[in-house]
């Protein structure tokens, strides 16, 4: 109640967004662990951080035009007098504010895709193609050992991979290597 409450009030008057307001559409740590980090070497990561940053960019360069084409229909709304135009302008006032809020966490998520960036380092498509026996040997072991350890514990294979991801099992050489993380 109280959440619906917060957001009422913030949309309906129109404030402007604030840390506590901008929800981008992942986490960071989720970006990190389980967008990136699902890939078993550096030239795999930076391919998705790249394909990630592409997509997003996209919808952010989208959203500014929409939020440009809105501001222009409600100044002609506005402007002619009329009360039902009014009442659509400020709709369209309304779906500005909430644009430009999943705009703050589209950017800030392209931040983090960045520091990600940062962290890897870069590879060109030689490289990420170069690396590919590696990886998907890296990849194929890691999945075996997945089923395995599925199979041994009853837990289910995604659960584990996930647990993995996130840094609640570790993976160490050798058969079913799979054991609790820190």
């Amino acid at each position: 109640m109280r959440i619906r409450q917060e957001c009422l009030r913030i949309v309906m008057n129109l404030e402007p967004y604030t840390q506590t307001t901008i929800a981008p559409s992942r986490s960071r740590f989720q970006l990190r662990h389980f967008v990136v980090g699902q890939h078993d070497t550096p030239q795999m990561q930076w391919r998705q951080i790249i394909i990630e940053a592409q997509n997003l960019a996209f919808n952010i360069r989208m959203a500014e035009l929409s939020i440009e084409k809105s501001r222009i229909e409600a100044h002609k709304l506005v402007s002619t007098g009329d009360p039902l135009d009014a009442i659509e302008a400020e709709e369209k006032q309304l779906g500005i504010v909430l644009t430009e809020r999943t705009l703050a966490g589209a950017r800030l998520e392209m931040s983090w895709l960045e520091e990600l960036a940062e962290e890897i380092g870069s590879y060109t498509l030689e490289e990420i193609e170069d690396d590919q026996p590696n990886y998907w040997a890296k990849r194929l072991q890691r999945q075996a050992e997945i089923d395995q350890f599925s199979a041994h514990n009853g837990i289910g294979a995604g659960n584990v991979q996930s647990m993995l991801n996130a840094g609640l099992l570790e993976n160490k050489e050798g058969p079913c290597a799979i054991s609790p993380g820190n």
